[in-house]
């Protein structure tokens, strides 16, 4: 039996990424200095927009909280959440490489054919999880600002977490409007690219025939 080649390159690309990450876990268990590194988090990112991002987040649940800087916390959020948008990415081009949705990437595809009473529903998700998000963003700065008591503050997971599922656009309005994680640059750069990604879903999931 021969196997798509394609497939084949995502079988070794995530079992390769599985490994690198087990293994660059042991070397910072060792040498902590490692895990501070540009190099190391550059080296580790390459993997999963190689498409090794299934991979890497295999590895980061085996190994959640079983050492230093490998947890969902600050000094890693941002592989967790590169990798998640890169399983996205890939998982949208697999599917049409599979022949498991057919696209229609012409200008009337993309244009017309808009399934209005789905859009009205996705406009309203949208809307809620905008200002749900852009209201995290504001409770979040009121609580660093009063006290900072942790117990009452929103994990960065959760902000980034309502960003990625369409609520960016609030976020970026909480962050110019509230000052919020304006320091921070996985959420200067990744609500951004978050924004590209879920437009990119809403007109592959129109493409697709789905709204």
């Amino acid at each position: 039996m021969n196997l798509d080649p394609f497939l084949l390159y995502l079988i070794a690309i995530n079992a390769v990424a599985f490994l690198a990450f087990v293994i660059d876990f042991h070397i910072c268990m060792r040498w902590p200095a490692v895990d501070d590194s540009a190099a190391n988090s550059l080296i580790m990112d390459v993997f999963p927009i190689a498409g090794g991002a299934l991979g890497m987040l295999f590895a980061l649940f085996i190994i959640t909280g079983t050492g230093r800087g490998h947890r969902m916390n600050k000094d890693n959020i941002s592989w967790w959440f590169l990798a998640i948008v890169c399983l996205i990415v890939w998982g949208l081009v697999a599917t049409v490489r599979f022949g498991l949705v057919t696209l229609d990437v012409s200008t009337a595809g993309l244009t017309t054919g808009w399934n209005l009473a789905r859009l009205k529903v996705l406009g309203i998700f949208l809307a809620v999880v905008n200002v749900a998000t852009f209201v995290a963003f504001a409770w979040d700065k009121h609580v660093a600002a009063t006290g900072n008591d942790y117990r009452r503050r929103s994990p960065e997971a959760r902000l980034l977490g309502l960003s990625l599922i369409g609520g960016a656009v609030g976020g970026l309005l909480a962050m110019s409007i509230v000052r919020h994680k304006t320091q921070k640059w996985y959420f200067v750069w990744g609500l951004p690219v978050f924004v590209a990604v879920d437009a990119a879903v809403v007109l592959y999931a129109h493409m697709c025939g789905l709204i």
